[in-house]
């Protein structure tokens, strides 16, 4: 092993014994310091609770004191709008049309705000669709809808079709958010800018839950001590880096090699099956490629996902199906969250791919057994 690849071992070593430290700190002290604690523990803090804190720090006239600041650098994040924070009205939950809610409403003298907090519900039908519809109407187009959730996820065709969402995001009347990317760096911001010393508390426990909760950071920030040992080993770090890219770039190369190959095949299936390809795409970070296969009401979908620097073979059942066919496809041994070697050949990855089709489609066949002996 030459001197430099011998550096970056000492690194990576390094690196393993400062978090392994940060666990054992955590444990050792965790009575003194009490690490996990958080106030929201002792309430429940479901998506309407948190539209309320947002909607309440987006009111200028609430008495966290602090007047416009966190509305203005609201705007100032998400809109491009330079307009004056003079506030008509904020309101959580506007009860609109067809007795829909709004989770968070904000009207300004130039601009309506309208906030839609998707957390653990599912889009209802024409959802979107009809709070882009109110505000239109009741705006004169003056509007922009934001779709926030904790991971900055699409909404569903159901909610919103896709002609209707590519033109108001072309017109900046539609924008997805996520807790993620754009809420918690604006949290940092808005405690940059507070004053008050308790709404600053409020702010950096509200922070941490959602880190936790959604986002399943832990509470011991090791992000400083790493830091140090970037510093002072940049040209190795450098090179781990790079490295990791390259593997992260091979793996979605032959990933959508074999999506690809796959797009082209027809895979032989029962002919009450019904085949259907989303091809390839892009989901909370992760790339996939998947099939449908379906019956009637049940549905399953067979994917492959890319995540960070490994590929895995998968499946799940579409909302509404049987859930009889998680015990038949266990038992006829379909891949859950498989890892699975990318460097093995194109031809190879495909079968496993169809395999997984094959089990699936004998699913089928076993759950009809099934049901006409009950």
């Amino acid at each position: 092993m030459n001197t430099e690849f011998k550096e970056i071992e000492n690194i990576l070593n390094i690196v393993k014994s400062r978090i392994d430290a940060h666990y054992k700190f955590k444990k050792e002290y965790n009575k003194q310091l009490a690490l996990d604690f958080s106030l929201f523990q002792f309430f429940s803090v479901g998506e309407n609770k948190i539209s309320q804190v947002l909607a309440y720090f987006l009111d200028v006239n609430q008495n966290h004191g602090q007047g416009n600041i966190f509305l203005s650098e609201f705007i100032k994040t998400f809109t491009n709008k330079e307009i004056e924070i003079e506030q008509i009205a904020n309101v959580c939950e506007k009860i609109i049309t067809n007795k829909r809610r709004l989770d968070i409403y904000i009207k300004l003298k130039g601009l309506t705000i309208g906030i839609e907090n998707k957390v653990w519900a599912d889009d209802q039908n024409n959802q979107l669709k009809d709070y882009s519809q109110y505000l239109e109407k009741n705006t004169n187009g003056n509007y922009i809808l934001f779709y926030l959730n904790p991971y900055g996820t699409e909404p569903k065709l159901k909610s919103i079709d896709e002609k209707l969402s590519h033109k108001l995001y072309k017109e900046n009347k539609l924008k997805v958010i996520g807790y993620k990317q754009d809420l918690i760096p604006l949290i940092n911001t808005w405690l940059i800018n507070c004053e008050a010393d308790n709404v600053s508390y409020f702010l950096k426990e509200f922070k941490k839950y959602l880190e936790v909760k959604f986002l399943g950071k832990n509470t011991l920030n090791m992000s400083k001590e790493l830091r140090e040992i970037i510093y002072k080993n940049e040209k190795e770090v450098k090179h781990l880096v790079n490295e990791y890219k390259n593997i992260e770039n091979e793996v979605l190369a032959k990933l959508n090699t074999v999506g690809k190959e796959l797009d082209k095949l027809n895979p032989i299936v029962d002919e009450d099956i019904v085949i259907s390809k989303s091809g390839l795409f892009n989901w909370e970070g992760s790339r996939v490629y998947k099939y449908s296969i379906s019956k009637d009401y049940n549905k399953i979908w067979i994917q492959f996902v890319k995540e960070e620097i490994h590929l895995y073979s998968n499946y799940y059942l579409q909302e509404g199906t049987d859930v009889i066919f998680n015990e038949l496809l266990s038992d006829l041994g379909i891949n859950k969250h498989e890892k699975i070697d990318y460097k093995q050949s194109k031809t190879d990855l495909i079968n496993i791919f169809l395999e997984q089709i094959k089990i699936a489609n004998e699913s089928f066949r076993e759950y009809d057994k099934r049901i006409g002996t009950e």
